[in-house]
């Protein structure tokens, strides 16, 4: 009698037999063909299958444009490793990190722990333009899912592609793993005791020469051991510095923020505001989720009506297609259509430069203006904060000359709680770097040699520094250069704060132990305190016991805290008012002379996500271009300077130059 085994076989075999006889052979066939087969499987892996001449003539009629990448044996391998680096390093990258010490399977389960049953913990990401408070999913103690925090007034459960793409960069196999002084494995503690014999020494002359270069700052705990720091050392410094900052807001509104609503606003002008694009622009999920509610009608409230979009911008976003109305402008010709706006409105002082505006710019300029004081105090006018300080400017005095402060415009306290002009501070620090003035440059968290202004030439300066330290994620441009370099903790590492758009402030609490030999910031200006070894923890305890302690018993306070994910009652009070600096418009560059402007970017920002496979996967809006950087224009440009699409140019700027791929941007203005 044959066996349970040697009967599939054998119905396997009439059934692939039956199929093979068929003109060629498809998947689909080769389904049904082993459909309800028991006994040995036939194939145990694709490689196996791959050899016959059958499958390669199904997989290429199946998968025409890639047949090659699978039948030849060393290109698939490529293939499936491109095609794979995403989950491995999600899946896999955590088990990169040997033991430290010997590691035994527990007899007692962890407390709460219960396999294959997630946890969700609330925690927020920190970010340049305020914390995205979020809950992240952890299974089995490891985080595995980055959402919104549904309870929070701020996002309500919305998060963004940065803070997703922000697991990839935890469990990145490419992060620095150890602490190294000139390249050799050094310990942590021996960077402290070389950190702390300067610091003792330096008491004596009030920190001259100690400079900390930092990324924005939006910890109040952060803010506070500085400013403790300082009172020891009163001649070091502090310099802040991103490449995408708030240098113009800074220059209008001093130490304050603006803020917008949009529920209230029935017309809407963006002046080169790309606040429905992504979160580098700051109240982002807010105001696309304001945005968004007055155009559902059928669901909104009872008399509701759909709010109008106008934008004047100089490269095409989800903003602009979203529009009513747009106009495409070269980027300085937004502050002198700013100012004649502000003209047409009557605001008091308002003037523009002389330009010689099309048939169409004045039409779209009266019709705009038109609208806007037939909506005032409903309306709203929001300012590209990447463009010339006078855009914003202009555009504040126009919402307080419609009536729109305290409705649709208001002003907090500054998110950085020690806010500064960021490029001039670059600036100065260059310039002492250069005079031979820096004696420690330790920096926490930036990447100036790839970020920095490259007339600033900071590689260069950075090395008259005595002794330069970087601490950060990886031993990036700045980090392979520096004396020492210290890995940074991953935010999922460690205990921080951070404030969001409204000034609520979120604890940052770590979901994993540090994957590698990390540390914080925290840590490394700790040490300048009295109390040196101090941990992050106790010192975010340590700056909200006074407030938690108000309202009762503290621990249990601080538990309420880290359940919600935020401290009740820290949202900044918004006022109706600030002092705003009048700036005046410049004139714009002649029509036919070429600009160039540089953005953030949707999907990789300042270049920090540039080493995270999903986000430079994801296609970008509107170009939908990925793995990639352009040269965008339009294809008048394109076409007048005798291009094609995919021609590589050099872009020169006094005596620099980059080289990128031409690609056509439908609605890019002309230059």
């Amino acid at each position: 009698m044959e066996t349970g085994n040697e009967q599939g076989q054998a119905a396997g075999q009439v059934a692939m037999q039956a199929a093979e006889q068929a003109d060629g052979l498809t998947l689909a066939e080769v389904r049904r063909g082993l459909a309800g087969v028991k006994g040995k499987k036939y194939w145990r892996s694709i490689d196996e299958l791959a050899g016959t001449p059958e499958f390669e003539q199904a997989v290429l009629k199946e998968f025409p444009d890639a047949a090659q990448e699978w039948v030849d044996p060393v290109s698939r391998r490529g293939f499936l490793k491109l095609m794979g680096a995403s989950m491995a390093m999600a899946g896999l990258a955590g088990c990169t990190k040997q033991p430290d010490e010997p590691i035994y399977p527990y007899v007692k389960a962890p407390e709460d722990l219960i396999l294959g049953k997630s946890m969700y913990f609330a925690t927020a990401y920190p970010f340049a333009a305020g914390a995205l408070p979020l809950l992240v999913k952890s299974d089995a103690f490891r985080p595995i899912k980055v959402d919104g925090n549904p309870d929070h007034s701020y996002n309500k459960g919305t998060s963004d592609p940065f803070a997703q793409g922000t697991l990839l960069d935890l469990y990145d196999p490419d992060r620095a793993q150890k602490t190294t002084y000139r390249g050799d494995n050094r310990q942590w503690t021996e960077f402290m005791e070389t950190w702390r014999t300067k610091l003792i020494a330096a008491k004596a002359n009030g920190g001259d020469g100690l400079v900390l270069l930092s990324a924005t700052v939006t910890s109040p705990t952060l803010a506070r051991q500085w400013k403790e720091a300082q009172a020891i050392y009163p001649k070091a410094r502090l310099v802040q510095y991103d490449p995408v900052n708030r240098d113009a807001v800074r220059a209008v509104l001093g130490a304050k923020d603006v803020q917008y609503s949009l529920t209230d606003a029935d017309v809407i002008l963006s002046l080169d505001a790309d606040f429905l694009s992504g979160s580098s622009f700051p109240g982002f999920h807010k105001l696309t989720r304001e945005y968004s509610e007055r155009r559902k009608l059928a669901t909104g409230a009872k008399g509701a009506t759909m709010n109008r979009l106008y934008t004047v911008e100089s490269t095409t976003t989800t903003t602009g297609l979203k529009a009513e109305h747009r106009l495409a402008l070269k980027p300085s010709e937004i502050p002198a259509f700013a100012a004649a706006l502000a003209a047409a409105l009557g605001v008091s002082g308002a003037t523009a430069p002389s330009y010689a505006w099309t048939d169409e710019q004045t039409r779209y300029l009266k019709a705009l203006a038109a609208d806007l004081k037939a909506h005032a105090g409903k309306s709203v006018v929001i300012a590209g904060e990447q463009q010339d300080p006078a855009v914003l400017s202009l555009a504040l005095q126009i919402n307080e000359a419609l009536g729109n402060y305290g409705k649709t415009v208001f002003f907090t306290d500054a998110v950085n709680p020690m806010p500064s002009e960021q490029t001039a501070e670059l600036k100065a620090l260059v310039n002492d770097l250069w005079s031979g003035k820096v004696d420690w440059l330790v920096m926490l968290n930036a990447n100036p040699v790839y970020d920095a202004p490259a007339d600033l030439n900071f590689k260069e300066a950075m090395s008259r520094a005595k002794v330069t330290v970087h601490l950060g994620k990886h031993a990036d441009e700045t980090g392979s250069l520096t004396d020492w370099q210290i890995p940074a903790s991953h935010y999922l590492e460690s205990w921080s704060d951070a404030r969001c758009y409204d000034g609520t402030v979120s604890v940052v609490q770590p979901l994993i132990d540090p994957l590698y030999e990390s540390h914080t910031a925290h840590e490394v200006v700790q040490a300048m305190l009295e109390e040196p070894t101090k941990s992050a923890y106790d010192a975010v305890r340590e700056t909200w016991q006074p407030v938690l302690s108000k309202s009762g018993d503290f621990e249990m306070n601080w538990r309420k805290v880290l359940h919600a994910g935020w401290v009740d009652g820290s949202a900044y009070e918004k006022a109706a008012t600030a002092t705003v600096a009048k700036v005046n418009a410049p004139a714009p560059a002649g029509k036919d002379v070429i600009e160039v402007q540089f953005r953030p970017d949707p999907t990789i920002y300042d270049g920090r996500f540039a080493n995270v496979g999903w986000l430079q996967e994801l296609p970008k809006p509107v170009t939908s271009l990925s793995w990639d950087n352009a040269a965008l224009m339009s294809a008048g440009t394109m076409e007048r300077a005798g291009l094609a699409e995919q021609d590589i140019v050099e872009i020169r700027v006094n005596g620099r130059a980059v080289k990128a791929p031409v690609l056509v941007l439908p609605g890019q203005p002309e230059n």
